[in-house]
């Protein structure tokens, strides 16, 4: 019989709950009129914008958190992308993680109200890794020269998305709430496939780039004329599709949405030429479905086997959407690629190279990382690397470590963390996906959760697994917003059902 539990949810006195934040949004409303007036009659835009993240502060503070995080949500996956894409205005981008960044405010009211939960011991061991890995990051940028503008480039790589963890793990988001966002993620999932017809057909197909299958990005954040965050709408579709099985098989989803979700999504994986995430696509089933394997042998394994060759067929797919033209992408010297398998081989060379992208293998990058640090010798940036930013550039400013070579080094998330933070930094960024997929993974086995959560925890479970395996694949842990949305959600989801099933002495 399934235990009774109670919910984590803070129950506050109509006192805190109503009064306060309501006499708090009508002395806010007054300041910033006064103050409002008085920046209009001056006319200084630079007084203005600060007027305006006033007002987003207030009404961060002041509205329930969960309309912010929907919020965070449609922007991050259906307006920040097309945006940056057809009219190349990236700044979006940087309002979903200063809002994100805000939402340490009401999370600190939140805390407040109960302090038990402040001093509670579950507190310090759920955030430890994730505390360790941000004092590296600062410890190795102070002790390497720091500048202002690495600061600022690398401030939402680092730091600006982890409030939003913390809101799922301390529950100001309702669980109920938290369900329809992960329903909500089909619904992104599905909302691509119409994207990538028009980015295939309309825009890859008339572009001249070495690269053109790289213009197919969904509403993700990319670039008309150039490449796109491919890499971090395959993870979503990965994940969406994941999760259409999973609430099938368990009738939680009718049959008829689970075919679209699958079908769109698989198509969406055809037309947008990302390799390794459509390999992964019979691991990711794999991994989920891998203690039923000895119930339910038959059906297990003829699921891993159709995954198998939807994946195969996918890879063929390329070859007549993507290679038939001889794209010379692949980091080759010789004649260009032309089958899936000639790509791979040649992306895992050590001695590929591409000149016209001015871009390494992926393996060469971290061989180049190794003999330039470990191989010296150099202990200090072999330990902590550069401080961030080092690799990055943008318009504010120009990392340390950008100008020293010919090529492009920051592609992938490891390449990145090992120059940045060092082997130390990368290897604690590792512990919290690992540790987080594990935590969700033995929550999920608690019959004291109900029944959709689990399924959801194990999915969750299985999509940070699918993280550490992108690691030395793309940089989208730190360069894509929707990427971080998902890493986070999945972190705090795994958090807030471990506090649950810890603070009413079940585990």
């Amino acid at each position: 019989m399934r235990a009774k539990v109670q919910n984590l949810q803070i129950s506050s006195s109509p006192l805190n709950s109503k009064t306060i934040p309501v006499a708090l949004l009508l002395v806010s409303i007054l300041f910033l009129s006064i103050v409002s007036g008085v920046l209009a009659a001056f006319g200084n835009v630079v007084l203005l914008i600060v007027l305006l993240a006033l007002y987003g502060i207030v009404f961060v503070v002041a509205a329930p958190v969960a309309w912010t995080v929907w919020i965070i949500f449609g922007v991050v996956f259906l307006v920040s992308g097309p945006s940056a894409y057809f009219i190349r205005f990236t700044q979006l981008q940087w309002l979903t993680v200063l809002v994100s960044a805000a939402l340490l405010l009401p999370l600190i009211l939140h805390l407040l109200r109960d302090r038990k939960n402040v001093l509670y011991s579950s507190v310090s061991k759920d955030l430890l890794l994730p505390a360790f890995f941000l004092l590296i990051v600062i410890f190795s940028t102070l002790i390497d020269r720091p500048q202002f503008a690495d600061f600022v480039n690398a401030s939402r790589h680092y730091f600006l998305m982890w409030p939003l963890m913390l809101v799922f793990m301390f529950g100001l988001i309702s669980e109920k709430v938290v369900e329809r966002i992960w329903k909500a993620l089909l619904i992104v999932a599905v909302i691509q496939f119409p994207m990538a017809l028009y980015q295939y057909f309309f825009v890859s197909q008339k572009s001249t780039r070495l690269s053109p299958f790289d213009a197919v990005v969904g509403t993700f954040p990319g670039n008309i004329s150039g490449g796109g965050d491919s890499a971090g709408m395959a993870i979503l579709l990965l994940i969406a599709i994941l999760i259409a099985i999973a609430l099938w098989r368990e009738k939680k989803l009718q049959g008829m949405w689970a075919t679209v979700i699958i079908l769109t999504g698989v198509s969406t994986l055809a037309l947008a030429e990302v390799k390794l995430p459509v390999m992964l696509l019979p691991v990711v089933i794999g991994l989920y479905y891998r203690r039923e394997i000895l119930r339910r042998p038959v059906e297990s394994i003829t699921i891993v086997i159709a995954v198998i060759i939807i994946m195969s067929g996918i890879l063929l797919m390329y070859e007549k959407l993507h290679y038939a033209g001889g794209s010379s992408s692949a980091f080759s010297t010789n004649r260009p690629p032309l089958t899936a398998y000639e790509h791979i081989s040649r992306a895992l060379d050590p001695d590929s190279e591409s000149v016209q992208l001015g871009q390494k293998g992926r393996v060469s990058l971290v061989i180049n990382w190794w003999e330039m640090n470990v191989k010296k010798g150099d202990i200090q940036h072999s330990l902590l690397g550069y401080g961030m930013g080092a690799t990055h550039t943008s318009k504010i400013g120009t990392g340390e470590l950008v100008d020293r070579f010919p090529y492009q080094i920051n592609t992938t998330a490891t390449v990145v963390l090992l120059w940045e933070t060092g082997i130390l930094g990368h290897l604690v960024f590792f512990l919290i996906l690992l540790l987080g997929a594990r935590a969700s993974e033995q929550a999920a086995q608690h019959e004291a959760i109900p029944d959709i959560h689990r399924i959801l925890l194990r999915v969750g479970s299985v999509g940070l697994l699918v993280l550490i395996l992108m690691l030395p694949y793309k940089s989208v842990h730190l360069y894509s917003n929707p990427t971080q949305f998902l890493m986070m959600f999945m972190l705090g989801y795994a958090g807030y059902w471990t506090r649950f099933l810890k603070n009413n002495c079940l585990m």
